[in-house]
């Protein structure tokens, strides 16, 4: 059934790079990088290249020339040929997240394909990786030539489809690159949607990204500057681009500026277009014919010189383009030529080369708690030694304090600290390189409790939580939000959430007002009682070093006398209310002896 769909339905933060200073000193080694070998090699007619490092932006280089008097610039349109794949992939994954397709769905599902050279049960995935078995007509004969004679005419994919000849393997068996995969990823997006891919492709990416220099040959307008397009040492730029480009389609139709080809790969591999499920299955590599050079969906896993990286070449008449990301250290590089043949991939590698061995590596995991409680101090983090830093710089959740240019940070967490990312990134004469970064859960301080009494009952203000304490430590077992009090004492509470604690509440210490004789009163006499401003008590046993409580009947208290020792003594008091108090004997901060004691004016 075909799904429908409103672009509308798409929305995707706008993303746009800050501001941001490209070391000088790197970037006239890249320049002087580019200068050096492009002159070395003669079928290079011009050449635009761009490095992306997170935290220095953007630096773009240009040589050579365009056509006669005219010089590359960097605003410069180029044909990107092959690496138009990868937005077809991220668009159709898009839709995946939506699931408007799945990436199992087959052929027959949504388009009808009249070649029976090409099997309906072929899925969207294996058009995605190259895994189809389909084949490429569009540099055989006699195809080849019927684009070049009619480079005018608008070829349909209908047409195109019937070019296609024998399988090169059954379906999911093996690895055969083949532009036609993607001819009918654009129909399937197109029967799907009910847009065509170019508008899915505008609407839903690169008008989020801000990709304004980047268009859609045939299916869009082109806009800017479009450098001349040579074919050996023919300048082909006054031939149409109409049958080559509807043809091929969306395997190579974009145009583009090498920066945003930097600016695209950095967008789409630091998470701001498709979700972490879906980057995984992008980089979900087969094998192929060569142990260096396995493919994804639109992107390629390769190995040159021993140096690891993700990317894609392209080549068309006139035009060749080449893109290199290093997911550890997460640079792009990509470079763009108007001339085919053209040895700029060499080029390109060096460049690349250049800046891995002179920014600051790859890090390691930031070691420390990613769960921390607001208000706490003196927090730890470190990472290994990145190899080529000079000094350090962190990055702190907000809220969080400190400060550091070595690999070891101490952060003190405020009690306004919120949770967001722990970032640190290795710096030398080149700039800022590799960088590590975790997440940091900050939980907020519980508030701290208060407590009140009524009778022999303390109650928090607290839901859950609660731990009560009295002078000897914690009460076990004493955690609802209401404590029933057996003796008298000074009692407080502390409330714990998601393992963070309150500050402690206020205190409170008392006495049991339904008291009537304690297991203490034939060791104590008071007399007078009551009485009005003093009295005389009496112990059977010799206090030493005691002291006398007298607290009212909400366990405060109101007067006392230390240092008591011996058997008898008199206690003075002035200013007392009349009413029902309690005296208390403390010894070594143990109540050895209680009385009530009644005051009269």
């Amino acid at each position: 059934m075909k799904k429908i769909i409103l672009i509308t339905c798409f929305t995707y933060a706008v993303f746009a790079l800050k501001a941001q200073t490209f070391n000088a000193l790197l970037g006239a080694m890249l320049q002087d990088t580019l200068n050096t070998y492009v002159s070395q090699i003669s079928n290079i007619k011009g050449m635009a290249a761009s490095v992306y490092i997170p935290g220095q932006g953007v630096w773009t280089g240009v040589i050579r020339n365009s056509h006669a008097g005219k010089p590359i610039t960097s605003d410069m349109r180029f044909g990107i040929a092959s690496n138009s794949k990868l937005f077809a992939s991220v668009m159709m994954l898009k839709l995946a997240e939506n699931k408007i397709i799945s990436l199992e769905d087959s052929i027959k599902d949504w388009i009808t394909v009249s070649n029976s050279n090409i099997n309906p049960n072929i899925t969207i995935r294996q058009l995605l990786n190259h895994s189809s078995g389909i084949s490429d007509p569009f540099f055989a004969a006699p195809w080849f030539d019927t684009i070049n004679a009619n480079p005018k005419r608008i070829f349909t994919p209908s047409e195109v489809l019937n070019w296609v000849g024998n399988p090169l393997f059954a379906k999911g068996t093996s690895y055969g690159y083949s532009n036609t995969n993607y001819v009918l990823i654009g129909m399937i997006a197109q029967s799907a949607t009910g847009f065509s891919l170019a508008k899915l492709i505008r609407d839903s990416i690169l008008n989020p990204l801000n990709m304004d220099s980047t268009f859609i040959d045939i299916e869009e307008k082109e806009n800017g500057i479009i450098a001349h397009r040579w074919w050996n040492t023919i300048d082909y730029h006054d031939t149409s681009r109409v049958g080559l480009n509807s043809a091929v389609g969306y395997a190579g139709s974009i145009f583009s500026t090498s920066s945003e080809m930097a600016q695209w790969y950095h967008a789409l591999f630091s998470g701001k277009v498709i979700k972490q499920t879906s980057l995984n299955e992008l980089t979900t590599f087969i094998a192929t014919s060569s142990p260096s050079y396995k493919y994804g969906l639109g992107l390629s896993s390769e190995v040159t010189q021993g140096y690891p990286y993700w990317g894609h070449g392209g080549s068309t008449w006139g035009y060749k383009s080449k893109m290199m990301y290093d997911s550890c250290l997460n640079i792009a590089v990509a470079g763009l030529s108007n001339s085919f043949p053209a040895g700029m991939d060499g080029v390109l590698f060096l460049l690349y080369r250049a800046v891995k061995n002179h920014i600051p590596g790859c890090s390691g995991v930031i070691n420390g708690p990613v769960t921390v409680c607001s208000g706490t101090n003196s927090v730890t983090y470190s990472i290994p030694p990145i190899p080529k830093a000079n000094s350090y710089s962190w990055s702190l959740p907000s809220g969080a304090t400190g400060s550091s240019n070595s690999n070891s940070i101490t952060i003190n967490f405020g009690v306004g600290a919120i949770s967001g990312n722990l970032k640190v990134t290795g710096i030398n004469n080149y700039g800022p390189g590799g960088f590590s970064s975790i997440g940091i859960n900050i939980i907020p301080k519980p508030t701290k409790p208060i407590i009140t009494i009524n009778g022999n009952v303390l109650t928090s203000n607290a839901a859950s939580g609660n731990q009560w304490y009295n002078s000897s430590g914690k009460i076990a077992g004493a955690n609802n939000p209401t404590y029933t009090i057996n003796t008298n004492g000074t009692y407080y509470c502390i409330v714990t959430s998601l393992n963070c604690i309150s500050d402690t509440s206020n205190i409170i210490t008392t006495s049991l007002s339904n008291i009537l004789e304690t297991s203490f009163q034939n060791d104590l006499k008071i007399y007078p009682n009551p009485t009005s401003s003093q009295f005389t008590f009496e112990t059977t046993v010799v206090l030493k070093q005691a002291t006398l409580l007298v607290e009212n009947c909400f366990g405060q208290t109101v007067s006392q006398m230390k240092n008591i020792n011996g058997k008898t003594a008199v206690f003075s008091f002035e200013n007392l209310p009349q009413g029902l108090y309690f005296v208390r004997i403390l010894e070594d901060n143990k109540t050895i002896a209680t009385k009530k004691l009644i005051i009269k004016n």
